[in-house]
């Protein structure tokens, strides 16, 4: 299956990057946005035949931008606290002898561990785009959209290619581990297969 997926190219502090119009709004969790910004690629057609509708405008990419940064912003702290109330809890039941399943502990530990760095290298990597550290200097950057570009996928069962026949390792992660992104490939599938 073919998908010509729109991408908002925006000038983030006279600098270029894309955003993935459609599936930015489709992904089940809000750090997996920041895979979806790229370095702005000349070589990607301005039109498409058929392109996926535009989930994000214009004029509310500030807006979309501000909430996934603020979110991510909140959900790191959140996820530090709960990995270190995990940590407390564990180790007061190592101290006083009571046994409390290390190895279910150490489950969820490295599970608390595993989301918290997904959401720190997001963060990160939203900041590197932004150019900021916190929410409150969100007001401070100018943020312009500039136009749009279109980035052709092709969907098979060993994963998701681009239009030169390269394997995208972005776009096929998150087909295996993000499920709203997999509804939405597989929607897309039977949309098509209904129209045949």
């Amino acid at each position: 299956m073919k998908v010509e997926i729109p991408y908002l190219v925006i000038e983030v502090n006279r600098r270029l990057f894309m955003i993935d119009a459609y599936f930015s709004k489709k992904v089940e969790k809000i750090e997996h946005v920041s895979v979806l910004i790229k370095r702005f690629k000349r070589d990607l057609p301005r039109e498409a035949q058929n392109p996926l509708p535009s989930l994000i405008t214009e004029n509310e990419i500030k807006f979309f931008l501000k909430n996934v940064f603020s979110t991510l912003h909140e959900f790191s702290g959140k996820k530090v606290d709960e990995r270190l109330r995990h940590m407390r809890k564990w180790n007061v039941h190592r101290f006083l002898g009571i046994p409390s399943g290390f190895k279910r502990h150490k489950e969820k530990e490295e599970e608390l561990a595993r989301q918290n760095r997904e959401i720190l290298l997001a963060l990160a990597l939203l900041q590197e785009v932004l150019g900021i550290k916190s929410p409150k200097e969100f007001e401070e950057i100018n943020i312009k959209p500039v136009g749009w570009r279109y980035y052709t996928i092709k969907v098979r069962e060993d994963g998701i290619y681009n239009e030169k026949g390269e394997k995208d390792a972005i776009y096929t992660e998150l087909l295996r581990i993000d499920k709203g992104f997999m509804q939405s490939i597989h929607a897309l599938e039977y949309n098509q297969q209904a129209t045949w």
